[in-house]
């Protein structure tokens, strides 16, 4: 379907398992991941989808997958206890080492992201704060971050697309639900986390921020959600403006403008958008232009700067975007490859 400047072309995944997790890496590679132990891989651009067997992971639910290239990636499998785990391939799935794996009962793993090799999970909160795991090696290796976001009594991420951990330039964005839908965030050049309301509704398990997506090039994102119990019930966005990055920009000084040093005071303001027409549980935007794509179980809509324009009818869980390209994926074995007009 193409609306918008946006076509959604549904593709032949080979599984029927609900896939929540995707990852563009270029316009010929992806990566996928779903129940059952399910991982796939394309290098052809979705004509063909591979299946790749883990070893012991059968009755695993891999819900978020980072693509590097065509050899290698990192998966999480959610789950309560040693359910959750972190597992890295570096041979096109001829082989998998488990790379970390949960071993406290009351931890639960929602969500990575990635900036090179670096990267950083996210688990819902123990004794009061969220748990942010680090890597410096491209997912071999994970270190428990000492100082979390706190978290509200009932607070917790969605493990619903791989995206409520963000990292938008120099800063770590965590986003969250239940009883309090919040958006946490910390500067590399700022010490401790600080807090904001997200702008989508919460107030129970099953209502919050469940997504969220860098704007094109800039310090911006867009966040979505809604209540995963009402698929169809109009939901909050949010677009979230870096007010460091205005402010680092130029002060006034002797009748002249100089540069301002940025970063000091990181911050953003909430800039709220119309609502989506249904919950989406997943979102992402092109690397040129302004075109955000929401995706959920109800349909595809696609931000153009002024509104939410339906895309597809069809629902997905999980998107990702590499460039102007990218793939969207769900229910049922549900994978399309997308295109923008940007």
């Amino acid at each position: 379907m193409t609306h918008a400047g946006v076509r959604v072309m549904p593709q032949d995944s080979g599984v029927e398992v609900r896939l929540r997790g995707i990852s563009a890496v270029d316009g010929n590679v992806a990566w996928a991941s779903g129940r059952e132990g399910t991982v796939l891989r394309t290098l052809d651009g979705g004509r063909h989808w591979q299946a790749i067997h883990v070893p012991q992971a059968d009755e695993l639910d891999f819900r978020d997958i980072e693509g590097f290239d065509a050899e290698t990636a990192v998966i999480l499998a959610i789950g309560p206890g040693e359910a959750s785990r972190v597992y890295r391939t570096g041979d096109a799935g001829k082989t998998w080492q488990l790379a970390l794996q949960n071993h406290d009962p009351r931890a639960f793993f929602d969500c990575m992201a990635f900036d090179g090799q670096r990267g950083w999970m996210l688990g819902d909160p123990v004794e009061s704060r969220f748990q942010v795991r680090a890597t410096e090696d491209g997912g071999r290796h994970w270190t428990l971050l000492p100082d979390g976001p706190a978290a509200a009594q009932g607070e917790a991420a969605f493990a619903a697309s791989g995206t409520c951990i963000a990292r938008i330039k120099e800063t770590l964005v965590v986003a969250t639900g239940g009883a309090r839908s919040a958006i946490h965030f910390r500067n590399d050049r700022q010490s401790g986390w600080k807090q904001v309301a997200s702008g989508v509704e919460g107030g129970s398990e099953s209502k919050g921020a469940f997504s969220m997506a860098r704007i094109a090039q800039s310090g911006d994102f867009i966040v979505v959600g809604g209540d995963f119990h009402a698929e169809k019930a109009p939901a909050g966005a949010v677009r979230f403006v870096a007010t460091h990055a205005r402010a680092s920009e130029h002060e006034s000084g002797g009748g002249q403008t100089v540069p301002k040093p940025g970063g000091v005071d990181a911050g953003f303001d909430a800039m709220p958008l119309p609502a989506t027409p249904g919950y989406r549980s997943g979102v992402a935007c092109a690397a040129s232009g302004t075109t955000c794509i929401a995706v959920g179980p109800s349909g595809v809509d696609a931000w153009d700067g002024a509104g939410w324009k339906p895309v597809s009818d069809i629902g997905y869980d999980a998107i990702d975007m590499v460039g102007n390209t990218g793939w969207a994926s769900g229910d049922g074995g549900r994978i399309a490859h997308i295109e923008t007009g940007d």
